[in-house]
C-alpha cells in the first residue's frame, strides 16, 4: 500500500527549499526512482531531502534510498505500526525526554536532546525505544525541512549497567545501519554527556556496528552540555536560559499525538514492497493467455458467407 499523505514534510508542498541549481538533478533522480518497481510512492521532496543529506552525491543518494526502504520493510520492530498512541510508545515517551531545542547553533544546526526521565532499567524495551526515537526524529525532520545539520546530545545521567542488559542486538544493528546509511539528514556531532564509568563497556556493545565516519562524530564527556554550548540555547536543566526539557518534551509529545499521528501511521507504508510471488505471476500469465485465447476461439465459430 502506498502512503496517502504528504511526505516527507506534512505541511510543505513541493518544491520545498530546493536549490535552484539542483533542479535538473532532482528530476533525474526522480525519474530513476520511478523505475524502481518495488519502491513505494515517493515524492520529489523525498529526492531533494536525500540528495541534500548526501551532500549532492547522486550514487550515495541512490544507496541511501535503497537502504531506507529495505530497513523499513525488514525491521518492523523499529518501523512497523507507527502509532504514537500505542501503549508501548506512550511508555517510551513518558519515561524519556526527547526534545528538539528551538534555537539553532551558530552554524545553523538543530540540537536534539535525549535522556531518561525514569531510571528504572526494566521500564523500557530497547526495540520499542528505537521505534519511538525514529518516529520523533521523522516529525522533527518534517517540521524543519532540509537544514544545515543536526547535533545530538545523549545524556547518560541515570543509566546503569542493568540498562545494558536490556539492549537487543537485532534492533541495535538495524538502528545503527539506518542512522549511518539511510537517515536523510546531515548528522554533524554526537555528544555523550555525563558519561558513566562503564561507558567503555556500553560502547563495546555498539562498536561492531559503527563505521569510521560515525566514529569521528562521537564525543564523550563526564561534563554536561553547558561545557559545549552557549547557555542561551540550552534548557533549564543544563544551566541554560530556555525553559525546561520537561516542558519542551510535553509540547513536542502532544504534537506527535495530535498533529502527526495519522501522518506517522501513514508513513509505515514507506517501505520496500514485497516480491511478486511466482503463483501471482503464473495467474497473471494465465489471465493474459486467456485474454488472447478467447478472441481466437470465437473466430472459429464465425460463419463466412
Amino acid at each position: 500500500m502506498d502512503p496517502k499523505l504528504s511526505h516527507p514534510y506534512k505541511d510543505h508542498s513541493e518544491p520545498y527549499r530546493w536549490d535552484d541549481d539542483k533542479r535538473d538533478d532532482i528530476e533525474e533522480l526522480y525519474e530513476w526512482l520511478q523505475h524502481q518497481p518495488r519502491y513505494p510512492k515517493m515524492t520529489k521532496n523525498h529526492v531533494h531531502q536525500f540528495y541534500h543529506s548526501c551532500y549532492y552525491n547522486k550514487e550515495e543518494t541512490k544507496k541511501a534510498f535503497q537502504k531506507y526502504v529495505e530497513l523499513r520493510a525488514s525491521a518492523p520492530e523499529c518501523f512497523g505500526i507507527r502509532d504514537p498512541l500505542l501503549p508501548a510508545m506512550q511508555n517510551v515517551y513518558t519515561a524519556t525526554n526527547m526534545v528538539a531545542l528551538p534555537k539553532l547553533t551558530i552554524d545553523g544546526y538543530r540540537i536534539l536532546s535525549y535522556r531518561l526521565k525514569d531510571y528504572t532499567p526494566t521500564r523500557l524495551i530497547f526495540g520499542e525505544a528505537v521505534k519511538a526515537f525514529n518516529m520523533f526524529n521523522d516529525v522533527v525532520i518534517s517540521v524543519d525541512g532540509p537544514i544545515n545539520g543536526y547535533v545530538v546530545i545523549f545524556d547518560m545521567e541515570g543509566v546503569c549497567l542493568r540498562h545494558l542488559t536490556r539492549v537487543q542486538l537485532g534492533p541495535l544493528r538495524n538502528f545503527m545501519a539506518y542512522i549511518q546509511e539511510a537517515h536523510p539528514v546531515r548528522l554533524k556531532k554526537i555528544y555523550i554527556v555525563h558519561a558513566a564509568w562503564f561507558v567503555n563497556q556500553a560502547f563495546a556493545i555498539a562498536r561492531p556496528f559503527i563505521k569510521t565516519e560515525l566514529m569521528s562524530l562521537l564525543h564523550f564527556t563526564t561534563g554536561g552540555p553547558d561545557e559545549i554550548f552557549p547557555l542561551d540555547i540550552l534548557p533549564l536543566e543544563y544551566g541554560g536560559e530556555l525553559k525546561s526539557l520537561d516542558e519542551f518534551h510535553e509540547e513536542q509529545k502532544e504534537r506527535l499525538e495530535k498533529e502527526y499521528r495519522e501522518w506517522l501511521i501513514d508513513s509505515s507504508n514507506l517501505k520496500l514492497l514485497p516480491k511478486e510471488k511466482k503463483s501471482d505471476k503464473k495467474q497473471m500469465l494465465d489471465a493474459n493467455a486467456n485474454a488472447y485465447d478467447s478472441p481466437v476461439a470465437s473466430l472459429n465459430k464465425l460463419s463466412i458467407d
